[in-house]
């Protein structure tokens, strides 16, 4: 019998606060999942949840306050900047804004040679070969080598975005949005050229978005984010059957295009009101006062994000009283 393999980032119990003039955001708080190797987990909230904290703190462009963050067994959390040095050959992320992300001062060939020069890739008649490949390989042309960024189009800028990411054939690329910048058609193009490469080298995602259906079509198992927790984990299977979490079900009512003949039409979940502060989140349950299925529990205890049976047998979680033990 083969030995279940080890997760290639494992997240535990990660906090990271922001300080502000008006108090403290709770951007992320107490968040624990895991990514395994070759896998594509797909993270979804609303705008304000703690997404893009979330996965600036894992590549540790934000350090953390509380948790650790382990990469292929090795405790990242705290590693100085000449420690993550190697790391980050390993490590890679893709920004929603590929053109506040590109230094505009600079050629598409010397953003690409940056990588392998940094980490001492390669004579440079071997660079320039390596970054005419990897222009090839986004599926763009040799002469955009000479050009700068505001030369090209979004989509154009965030292929060269996800280039520069896969130069060093990393083992896990955090995405942050990086399609929702985009027309729907070039959006389109963009995702289908993460799935080709990921294919190709077998690199594990980490893929933020606001959007479940661009989620959908990419991850292997979801987590749904709500006020800096983590309120749901599933295998996509399960959640698209049957999200357990009020927010989920509310995020699914919410999506406006036809969905999959296989997904079951459901009895609309809506919310109320807005999203609360995350300077000052609710007590017990963050989502108790916009979720219609809100009890007198909700409101004073914190639901712990457990375990509950699952068709694909992956460990789906949920963090909500409806199915917590009787009390």
């Amino acid at each position: 019998m083969s030995q279940p393999q080890s997760p290639l980032l494992a997240v535990d119990g990660l906090v990271k606060y922001h300080a502000t003039g008006a108090g403290t955001v709770r951007a992320v708080d107490r968040v624990s999942f895991d990514v395994k190797p070759g896998e594509t987990l797909g993270l979804v909230g609303e705008s304000g949840c703690g997404k893009s904290t979330l996965g600036r703190t894992i590549v540790r462009l934000h350090e953390p306050d509380e948790g650790a963050i382990l990469f292929q067994s090795q405790d990242i959390s705290h590693l100085s900047r000449r420690a993550l040095r190697p790391v980050r050959r390993r490590l890679q992320m893709v920004f929603q804004d590929p053109y506040a992300s590109l230094n505009p001062r600079r050629t598409i060939r010397q953003i690409l040679d940056e990588p392998y020069s940094v980490h001492g890739i390669g004579s440079r008649p071997e660079r320039v070969e390596r970054v005419a490949a990897l222009i090839q390989k986004v599926g763009l042309h040799a002469d955009h080598a000479n050009r700068y960024p505001h030369e090209l189009s979004g989509g154009q800028r965030q292929r060269i975005a996800i280039a520069r990411a896969i130069a060093l054939e990393p083992s896990l690329v955090v995405c942050d949005e990086p399609v929702s910048a985009l027309d729907v058609s070039i959006q389109a193009q963009i995702i289908n050229l993460l799935r080709r490469l990921q294919a190709d080298s077998h690199a594990a995602y980490l893929f933020i978005s606001h959007d479940l259906s661009v989620i959908g079509y990419l991850a292997d198992r979801i987590a749904v984010m709500y006020l800096g927790e983590i309120v749901e984990l599933a295998p996509k299977r399960d959640l698209w059957k049957q999200p357990l979490h009020p927010y989920t079900q509310a995020l699914f009512s919410a999506i406006a295009e036809p969905l999959p003949p296989s997904v079951p039409r459901r009895k609309r979940v809506e919310m109320t009101g807005d999203m609360p502060s995350p300077m000052k989140p609710p007590s017990g349950c963050r989502f108790h006062t916009r979720c219609p299925m809100a009890m007198p529990r909700c409101r004073e205890a914190v639901p712990a994000l457990k375990e509950v049976a699952s068709e694909a047998g992956d460990g789906r979680k949920v963090a909500c009283h409806l199915y917590a033990d009787p009390a």
